[in-house]
């Protein structure tokens, strides 16, 4: 359980998912439950828990057994349209946006947290319906908030999940296309996440994955 990120290791493999850690509760332990030696079908029914950090533990166990898509090295700008484009992001991803902002024709950005430029989420049920694109990161499946985004979205084909918690899911690619990540260096990212790494030093372990929407 890094500050940045969480890693849970499976047998087929590893998965990480976002920690929220300013919603941990204080106190000496940060999770009743104890994971460790318990199934991954178990631990990955925690995803839909309300304490955030077991369902980051639950999301991170999904991913560690999801090795679905194709490799791409290419940055999100250079795999989808974004000229001229009205798109709304929810949650704050400071790389992409420094990627598409001179090219887009507006950049909305829906995040609790205080960014600039950034909207709070309620305004989405107002944006969302009249964007091109809509991005949304992995970590609404943590917070339980992506079925409401997706359901200002009248063409799922806008939607593009992004973000290492986002699962490489065929399922999932039924409600937009996925760029998401495969951890392919265990070993590195269970070293950079217990010394406090986030995606800038975490990525170096990761594989970028793509699964169009179908």
């Amino acid at each position: 359980i890094g500050l940045g990120y969480t890693l849970v290791e499976t047998e087929d493999g590893a998965g990480v998912a976002y920690t929220f850690r300013d919603s941990i509760p204080g106190g000496c332990n940060a999770t009743d439950n104890f994971f460790l030696g318990k199934s991954a079908i178990e631990v990955a029914e925690w995803v839909f828990s309300n304490n955030l950090l077991e369902s980051a533990i639950g999301l991170a166990t999904i991913n560690s057994g999801l090795d679905n898509g194709l490799p791409d090295k290419a940055d999100i700008a250079q795999l989808f349209d974004f000229k001229d484009k009205t798109v709304s992001m929810v949650g704050y991803f400071k790389p992409i946006e420094e990627q598409i902002k001179e090219q887009v024709k507006e950049l909305y950005i829906f995040e609790l947290k205080n960014y600039p430029n950034a909207y709070n989420p309620g305004y989405a049920k107002i944006i969302i319906p009249k964007s091109d694109i809509v991005l949304i990161s992995g970590t609404t499946i943590i917070n339980k908030t992506t079925e409401d985004f997706l359901n200002f979205v009248s063409d799922y084909s806008k939607v593009i999940f992004i973000g290492a918690s986002t699962p490489l899911s065929l399922s999932l690619s039924k409600y937009g296309t996925i760029a998401g990540s495969k951890v392919k260096d265990i070993e590195y990212v269970k070293t950079a996440l217990s010394k406090g790494a986030g995606m800038k030093l975490m990525k170096k372990g990761l594989e970028r994955r793509i699964i169009q929407h179908n």
